[in-house]
């Protein structure tokens, strides 16, 4: 009997012990007006604010993160990996298709998406206004992909998502990086 009693309140203190962890951590990614600091980017995104809770508001990088430079390194990472994707994607296409438009949008708008997301992250802890702008321009990328795909008749819906969410998430790393 003494060693159940003394189990159970081990594992009651044991419970006590993480749940006040909980709220601790919890309490330590609070923004301004006692909101999540990924909601309070993504309130800044205004018509977006669904779409980039979405987009982010899941990560687990994200949502540990406790300041707005680990927020915003969080972010930049996602819309990194994003853009290698998509530019991977962009490329199989391309292949397949012998579409030149397809080639440009792959090999050169999308490499500026890269290129601005990568140089963003290199420059967060020294140059947050640079890495603002760096984000903020990989916008560039995907509105040039759609207008030289719209130029050459392509429709395709998996091209234009792809583009949506890329220009998504240079608005969340523009805001994010803005916070610096």
């Amino acid at each position: 009997m003494k060693s159940s009693s003394a189990i159970c309140s081990l594992l009651f203190t044991l419970g006590l012990v993480l749940i006040s962890n909980a709220f601790m951590h919890a309490e330590a990614n609070k923004g301004k007006g006692g909101k999540s600091l990924i909601e309070g980017i993504c309130e800044e995104t205004l018509e977006d604010k669904a779409n980039c809770m979405r987009a982010v508001g899941s990560d687990s990088n994200v949502l540990k993160a406790k300041n707005s430079l680990q927020l915003a390194k969080a972010i930049l990472e996602i819309a990194l990996k994003k853009g290698i994707e998509g530019q991977s994607l962009l490329k199989e296409l391309a292949a397949s298709t012998n579409s030149q438009d397809l080639v440009q949008c792959a090999n050169f708008d999308y490499d500026e998406v890269v290129l601005s997301f990568r140089s963003a992250l290199g420059e967060l802890k020294d140059d947050a206004q640079t890495a603002s702008y760096d984000a903020a321009v990989a916008v560039d990328g995907p509105v040039t992909c759609n207008r030289r795909l719209a130029g050459a008749g392509i429709v395709n819906p998996v091209i234009s998502s792809l583009n949506s969410e890329i220009m998504l998430f240079s608005n969340i790393a523009a805001r994010a990086t803005d916070h610096l």
